[in-house]
């Protein structure tokens, strides 16, 4: 799949997964605006016993209350608006793809910026990199440094598909925000640098191909 389609994806997604729920008001809000409550058809006056069909009565503790529909239409709103509803396809797509690829597609083009998806998505960069270093022993110090590097690599490539014109991060900038020098970073990091980018653009493109695939399998059965 070429840049162009994986672009596409990218603007479907961006679409489906945008949060569009303050689009009418809540109850409550409508409630605090407008007080529906209409007093007038029932006198306040404590009613101890109502009589119900069938000649059952009950008491009463409180006194009968009209209130008025809050909607200003006769026909209320549709479940769904048709915005929604065109991209139903694309969302159930994403629900059923892996808890990572889900994570990374919520988090790059949902802008979901919730803690456990952020968590999830360096936990699964972080395992594919460790299984890349079978064999080989790293210093405790270098290995910390390492784990820090996740979360940058992931936003780069995030950053990166947000923004045609993103800048990514300079040696310089990266060996600063580590607080080692430039000849440290080129000897030790740049290549564990560049691995975390490419597992994080791996695990975007994979997102990306899986999700086209189950939406055509969707349009298939239809």
């Amino acid at each position: 799949m070429n840049e162009q389609q994986l672009e596409y994806i990218r603007i479907r997604l961006r679409s489906a997964l945008l949060d569009d729920s303050g689009g009418t008001k809540g109850q409550l809000e409508a409630f605090r605006e407008h007080p529906p409550v209409d007093k007038n058809g029932h006198v306040r006056q404590r009613l101890h016993v109502v009589e119900l069909e069938g000649g059952r009565k009950v008491k009463a503790e409180n006194t009968a209350v009209y209130v008025m529909e809050t909607r200003s239409r006769r026909q209320p709103f549709p479940p769904m608006n048709e915005f929604a509803y065109a991209h139903c396809a694309w969302r159930r797509a994403v629900h059923q793809l892996n808890e990572p690829q889900q994570a990374w597609l919520k988090y790059c083009y949902g802008w979901d910026l919730s803690f456990k998806l952020q968590t999830l998505i360096c936990q699964h960069v972080w395992e594919i990199y460790e299984k890349q270093l079978v064999g080989s022993r790293l210093q405790k110090r270098v290995k910390l440094r390492l784990i820090s590097l996740v979360w940058l690599a992931v936003q780069d490539v995030a950053a990166k598909n947000w923004n045609d014109g993103y800048r990514e991060y300079a040696a310089s900038t990266l060996s600063s925000l580590m607080s080692i020098t430039r000849e440290t970073w080129y000897q030790t990091y740049a290549a564990p640098w560049q691995a975390l980018k490419a597992i994080a653009t791996n695990l975007d493109e994979e997102a990306l191909i899986d999700t086209q695939g189950k939406v055509g399998s969707h349009y298939a059965e239809d």
